[in-house]
């Protein structure tokens, strides 16, 4: 459920700060490495995804608001609704409302995230370059399950978590919509209660009640929000918020249809910034997607943006019709892969039309894709790429998935940064002139577009070229009329019952045609006897009523995609009554996009000569760079990956704990190749000491930020009984020197910066930690070699004994 996306609203900026490490997980594992895994977005990167902060500040505005109305209802509770909508009832609740009881209206959440909140600025694109630094953002915990009875860790419940870094801070954008309408002590109130429950939200994800997940959300907004005097008034008297949305009167104004056969015509261009959900159907707790933005979904938004009662009751009537918006291929919008097109098995790349060919060998059906609108070229049948979200549904008592409330679920969604088209056809001199003009803005679209799905960036122009088709298309009796559904065609059969009967459908052409000026065309279907087929299936589009959450009736109908033939056995079809069909539409509901047709294509009239071109593949990328949707392309250094952050940039800090971190893991890795090579350079001149002296250099490493003169003189206090000049010149050699540790470890390395100032700053600051792990690595290594002698020395003299 969400607000009127055309109408003004505040804008708030989002910073999450994670005060400790955190994870928000998909759900899954990597066997044999993690058992549960955190979710990345398209960079790789750890994300809060818009629905997990949703969840938390609604607890934390329910707490509020419970204090500040003493108890479960009230005015601040009411705001709470405002805020986030509605909730959907549990199983329980369902059950233990008595039947009198009426069921409301469910309000719209005003509140709307863009999205999920990632890192700051440029940080994801420089990130995106440096594998290695990439992997610090997150390590491995391991865990254990204690046994309840005895108190000590369960057998064969060792298990490893990965978690994200702590110290980072995440952005993100939210609206909330229709503040304009609302009086000053009404913003105040909605505006108050998002920073209570900001202030009082405490930690997000998982494990978050055992010290995971520690953050502090902070807020700006376009607007200031009340003072604390402001809110000690409001507290006591309470601005209620405005009513939900009334329902819209049954009888609709009525609105003169158009003269004009002509069209106007507008082609639609969508860019997917977030994944976007179009329901198909429920697999268990799997929500499937369509691959495509059906009409029916696109034209409420249409209405809402053009705000012109004339063009809803031009809908109503079938003079403006809004196509379902497919992927583009080829440059254009692309048409459902007709059902008549098969590959040879044992032929790739031959393609056959079974409408006009019979094949003489083994042949698959492509069950689903678009091809390109432009019928010359190889035929390239592309389909949109999804993704797998999942989420789950926490009980407010239980704190935790359970199935009263849906429990845990996946969506699956058509990924961000997939382009689809669509078109806008309106009757000649029913809307004013420029009226395409109000379309290109952002939309949302499809399933949960309040959070995480269904940000979509559209873009509109006027199509110019609509050349009629020639007149030689004309068909005349006993002529073939082969059918191409574009879309779903709903048709009614003789006794008003949805039908999937390609006798209906020519009954629904016949009336298409009588209305486009061609009366007492007759058609029926046509079977062919020497094995060419036509192909057709049927589809189910469950309607649903989204204002009130109640079932509307299945709609039946011939699928997208169909392929059938039919004969003209009385009258003309003039080309330019076949052009007024195609534009129209066939059937029912051809408004929201039902009913598209094509007639005599060449891709079906004729024999398949052309092959089947395979869509390349996508460039292997060897730096792991993957762009999202929405965010600028990063300016590159000569090598041609993202340059540094400076020290002014948004994400400065967050990349700073990304270094040490990756330093860190790097000096210990290091640490351990030197303490394993039994000359390495850092022993030079103390291989002569005793395990005892050796150990006892390790009281140097505690103040190694001292002066030299001081690391110089504690040296010289140690070493003076041992009557070894070469250990106190070799000490001081390594202790002493600002650069020695680095060069023996061999860093740092360009693959471990991501901002301007890394090297100068952390060489500085890392340099006691690099020297403590290294110089106690290789005595460890040392004593354990001498240990090792001492034992082989031992038994050798035993077994001479």
């Amino acid at each position: 459920m969400t607000a009127d996306p055309t109408a003004n609203g505040i804008r708030l900026e989002l910073r999450l700060r994670m005060l400790s490490d955190w994870h928000i997980g998909t759900g899954t594992a990597r066997h044999g490495l993690v058992d549960r895994v955190v979710q990345r977005d398209g960079r790789g990167l750890p994300f809060v995804p818009a629905k997990t902060l949703i969840g938390v500040w609604r607890d934390a505005c329910e707490v509020a608001a419970s204090a500040l109305d003493s108890g479960p209802t009230g005015v601040w509770h009411d705001w709470v609704e405002y805020l986030f909508g509605t909730q959907s009832p549990s199983r329980v609740d369902e059950e233990a409302r008595a039947p009198e009881q009426a069921v409301h209206a469910p309000r719209p959440a005003a509140l709307m995230l863009e999205g999920a909140l990632s890192f700051p600025g440029r940080l994801g694109e420089v990130l995106a370059d440096r594998p290695q630094l990439l992997e610090a953002v997150t390590f491995v915990k391991p865990g254990v399950a204690i046994d309840a009875r005895t108190g000590a860790a369960a057998d064969d419940k060792l298990r490893y978590e990965e978690m994200a870094r702590g110290g980072l801070t995440l952005t993100g954008a939210a609206e909330l919509h229709g503040a304009e309408a609302l009086d000053p002590d009404q913003r105040a109130c909605a505006l108050g209660l998002l920073w209570i429950g900001a202030e009082l939200l405490e930690s997000i994800g998982g494990k978050r009640r055992r010290g995971a997940g520690r953050c502090r959300l902070e807020l700006t907004a376009s607007e200031a929000p009340p003072s604390m005097e402001r809110l000690q008034q409001l507290a006591q008297d309470p601005a209620a918020p405005p009513p939900p949305p009334a329902v819209a009167d049954c009888e609709p104004e009525r609105h003169q249809s158009s003269d004009d056969a002509s069209w106007e015509r507008v082609a639609l261009t969508f860019t997917l910034e977030t994944p976007l959900l179009a329901h198909d159907r429920a697999l268990g707790n799997l929500d499937i997607g369509r691959d495509h933005i059906p009409g029916w979904m696109l034209l409420p938004a249409v209405l809402r943006h053009l705000d012109s009662a004339a063009a809803a009751a031009a809908a109503r009537r079938g003079d403006l019709v809004v196509t379902p918006a497919t992927p583009v291929v080829g440059g254009g919008r692309g048409r459902p892969v007709p059902g008549v097109l098969a590959r040879v098995k044992d032929e790739p790349g031959r393609l056959i039309n079974r409408m006009v060919q019979k094949p003489d060998e083994p042949v698959e059906r492509f069950r689903a894709g678009y091809v390109p609108a432009d019928s010359d070229g190889p035929i390239s049948v592309a389909r949109p790429n999804f993704v797998l979200r999942m989420h789950n549904t926490v009980h407010d008592h239980k704190q935790r998935p359970t199935s009263d409330l849906g429990g845990v679920y996946v969506y699956q969604a058509l990924e961000p940064g997939t382009e689809l088209a669509a078109e806008i056809r309106v009757r000649t001199g029913i809307l004013p002139k420029g009226w395409h003009e109000r379309l290109p803005s952002t939309w949302r679209l499809g399933r949960s577009r309040k959070d995480d799905y269904g940000l979509v960036r559209v873009k509109a122009r006027p199509i110019q070229d609509q050349s009629p088709r020639p007149e030689q298309d004309a068909l005349r009796e006993g002529d073939l009329l082969r059918v191409w559904l574009l879309s779903d065609v709903l048709v009614l059969g003789p006794r008003l019952n949805p039908s999937g009967d390609p006798a209906d459908l020519a009954r629904a052409l016949q009336d298409a045609f009588t209305a486009a000026g061609a009366t007492d065309v007759r058609l029926e279907p046509h079977r062919s006897d020497n094995g060419m087929a036509n192909a057709y299936d049927v589809a189910r589009t469950d309607s649903w009523h989204t204002a009130w959450r109640l079932p509307r009736p299945s709609l039946l109908g011939l699928a997208a995609g169909g392929c059938l033939t039919f004969r003209v056995t009385n009258g003309r079809i003039p080309a330019k009554a076949l052009s007024a069909v195609e534009l129209a539409g066939v059937g029912l509901r051809r408004g929201e996009g039902f009913g598209q047709v094509r007639f005599n294509d060449p891709l079906l009239t004729a024999p398949m000569t052309r092959r089947e071109q395979k869509d390349p593949e996508p460039e292997a990328d060897p730096n792991g760079k993957a762009q999202l949707l929405g965010t600028a392309e990063a300016e590159t250094d000569p090598s041609g990956r993202a340059r540094l952050l400076g020290p002014d940039e948004a994400g400065h800090k967050e990349a700073r704990v990304i270094e040490r971190a990756a330093w860190r893991a790097e000096i210990r890795r290091r640490a351990e190749q030197c303490a394993a090579d039994a000359d390495n350079e850092v022993l030079h001149g103390l291989t002569e000491l005793s395990a005892s002296r050796l150990n006892s250099i390790r009281s140097l490493l505690t103040r190694l930020d001292a002066e030299p003169d001081d690391i110089r003189r504690r040296i010289a206090r140690l070493t003076a009984r041992w009557d070894a000049p070469q250990v106190q010149q070799a000490l001081e050699a390594l202790l002493v020197d600002e650069d020695k540790v680095w060069d023996v470890l061999g860093l740092p390395t360009p693959e471990l910066f991501l901002t301007k100032d890394a090297e100068q700053q952390l060489r500085r600051e890392l340099r006691p930690e690099a020297l403590r792990t290294l110089l106690t690595a290789c005595v460890a290594a040392h004593t354990r070699r001498l240990a090792r002698q001492e034992r082989a020395a031992v038994l050798e003299q035993a077994g001479r004994s």
